[in-house]
């Protein structure tokens, strides 16, 4: 099971931990296969960022609008299963300022938020 996901993540893997792989960078296409493959469930979150499914939700409504959502998080690694959360997600492509109302309204109460002309940037620790 673990070295599925693996292949999934690909070289969005940045660290190997014992319980858990970090990842950094998986597409919007790549978290739904994920989800398709039952290492998480619409529901699963991590500590106060949003659900795996409002992630995904979100990343499809910046694919509408033709900018790209990519996502961080950790796949933690348990004797009976094995699932992933996102605890970070970068948007480019940006062209319209309304859309970074959005943006913002989605994040809130992220611990660290970037916004610049070239990506909009949050993270939950």
């Amino acid at each position: 099971m673990v070295q599925r996901i693996e292949e999934i993540l690909g070289n969005s893997i940045t660290e190997y931990t014992p319980n858990a792989v970090k990842f950094q960078g998986l597409s919007l296409s790549s978290l739904e296969q994920v989800l398709q493959e039952g290492y998480t469930t619409l529901n699963a979150n991590f500590n106060a960022a949003p659900t795996v499914g409002s992630f995904i939700e979100f990343g499809q409504r910046c694919k509408s609008i033709e900018a790209t959502a990519i996502f961080d998080g950790v796949v933690f690694n348990q004797t009976e299963s094995t699932y992933l959360v996102i605890d970070a997600i970068t948007v480019s492509g940006v062209k319209d300022l309304d859309f970074v109302g959005e943006f913002v309204k989605f994040v809130w109460g992220c611990d660290e938020l970037e916004i610049s002309s070239q990506q909009l940037y949050a993270w939950w620790d």
